[in-house]
């Protein structure tokens, strides 16, 4: 910047990394956005204007990005701040912001089960079906801006099926799942998840699952261990989103209908013994 005092810096990161960090003078018009260059061009109009972009360090690509996109739109005097952001602050650089708010941030979180959601796809011999589950509460603990405990309720009692268009089979179905052949919900109308612990998974691009969950599930009054990967996030507003894909085995919690492990000869009545869940799960904010 001082070989170039005439250029004007802009920090092509999203809005949250800028609010965390930034170098004191960028201006934030971030690369990720489909109006970048729309937003670019309000800001400076002039496409003459020397722009010096800054990314997050070398190994990534937004500032390679968004020379290339500002070229392309007719800008004629475009550089990179070399190294980023990164390199900067280790070359002695402070930034201006303030700070990474999850890294400080403590204490229990209520599960907001309205926000939150769990979608189902359980398989037979020749289709499969889709359905839904309803939270009934719960809560997490985060130390650090690390999931460390939780407990989480399911309102088996809300159990519904997405696909069956026809109301006598989408009834049909959603007894049977009701019903002791499966997950016995008169006896047990909610199923339990406790966190016995967390693990950060570390060096994991942003978007892959960054946590080791391991922890009890309580189905049909049967307490059985099981683990899975999620990705856990922070939102500006203080709030926290784990999301998961988990398989699990029917079966281990006395759910036999159907399974081929139990019976012989069962044709067009086999059923799947490993349901698939995708889970969203939200806190309120902190």
């Amino acid at each position: 910047m001082a070989s170039s005092p005439s250029s004007t810096l802009i920090d092509v990161l999203s809005a949250d990394s800028y609010e965390a960090e930034h170098v004191p003078g960028a201006v934030n018009l971030c690369v990720y956005e489909t109006a970048f260059i729309d937003k670019v061009k309000q800001a400076f109009p002039d496409t003459a204007t020397a722009l010096t972009v800054c990314g997050y360090c070398d190994s990534t690509k937004e500032a390679e990005v968004a020379v290339a996109r500002l070229e392309e739109a007719g800008y004629t005097d475009v550089s990179v701040l070399s190294g980023g952001l990164e390199k900067w602050k280790a070359d002695g650089g402070t930034p201006e912001g303030k700070g990474d708010a999850a890294a400080s941030s403590n204490g229990k979180l209520a599960v907001d089960p309205e926000a939150s959601s769990i979608h189902w796809t359980g398989r037979n011999l020749f289709n499969f079906h889709t359905g839904s589950l309803k939270l009934a509460g719960g809560c997490v603990e985060i130390r650090d801006g690390v999931l460390v405990a939780g407990e989480i309720h399911v309102d088996m009692d809300s159990l519904a099926c997405t696909d069956l268009t026809d109301t006598a089979m989408n009834r049909m179905l959603v007894d049977h799942l009701r019903s002791d052949d499966f997950f016995s919900i008169g006896d047990h109308p909610v199923a339990t998840f406790t966190v016995v612990s967390a693990t950060r998974i570390d060096g994991v691009s942003d978007g892959l699952p960054n946590h080791c969950i391991e922890g009890n599930l309580t189905l049909r009054g049967k307490v059985i261990p099981v683990s899975f990967d999620a990705l856990v996030a922070r939102k500006d507003d203080g709030s926290y989103v784990a999301q998961a894909m988990v398989d699990f085995d029917r079966t281990q919690w006395g759910s036999i209908y159907g399974s081929g492990r139990f019976f012989s000869r069962l044709g067009q009545h086999v059923v799947n013994d490993v349901i698939h869940l995708h889970l969203k799960v939200v806190t309120v904010a902190g």
